[in-house]
């Protein structure tokens, strides 16, 4: 069962059948975990978000439309439970917080490990300063590299709209990218 495409598996899992969802839990946990700590940085409370958003999609499976992706359908629910959780106070007393878990990629050598872990926790806290939307639409954007239609489908929003938001968090990212690195004291004249 495990090998079957996804629409058979969504479709026995509508039946009732607990394997077929748990494979659909297996294929996209990593995914979900992933855009869970973009958003809040904290390996807890990604894994709270996970279990939130598949407990979610098990009780209203029965309202999934086949003509969206399943991975789209999930991105939604999981990045409102992420910006629910970034509103609450509980949230906020633990927004400075940066996990050494996150890697951008592997590498060899113990100092481009930790550059990039440096990159990382720098990328994750300034996207945590940027307002609730554009810090959705640059995780689901540049971060987890969804398609605009993508997007708009997890979000609700409208091309427009993301391009705006997307626009102005790209801008405060080079901005604060800029303030870090490029110091008066770093640029030669």
């Amino acid at each position: 069962m495990h090998e079957l495409p996804e629409t058979e598996l969504i479709q026995k899992a509508q039946q009732g059948h607990p394997l077929a969802f748990r494979y659909l839990v297996e294929r996209h946990q990593k995914m979900t975990y992933t855009l869970a700590y973009r958003f809040l940085n904290n390996a807890d409370d990604a894994k709270d978000i996970v279990q939130e958003a598949f407990i979610r999609i098990w009780k209203n499976l029965d309202q999934y439309k086949p003509e969206v992706k399943f991975s789209t359908w999930l991105y939604k629910i999981t990045t409102n439970l992420c910006l629910d959780r970034i509103k609450s106070k509980h949230h906020q007393q633990q927004k400075n917080q940066v996990s050494e878990d996150f890697k951008i990629a592997s590498s060899t050598t113990p100092e481009k490990i930790l550059e990039q872990e440096e990159l990382a926790a720098f990328v994750h806290h300034a996207a945590q300063t940027l307002t609730p939307k554009q810090q959705a639409v640059f995780i689901l954007s540049d971060l987890q590299g969804l398609s605009m239609n993508e997007i708009e489908e997890s979000l609700g929003m409208s091309k427009g709209n993301i391009k705006s938001n997307l626009y102005y968090a790209r801008l405060a990212m080079q901005e604060k990218i800029k303030n870090i690195f490029f110091t008066p004291s770093t640029i030669t004249s």
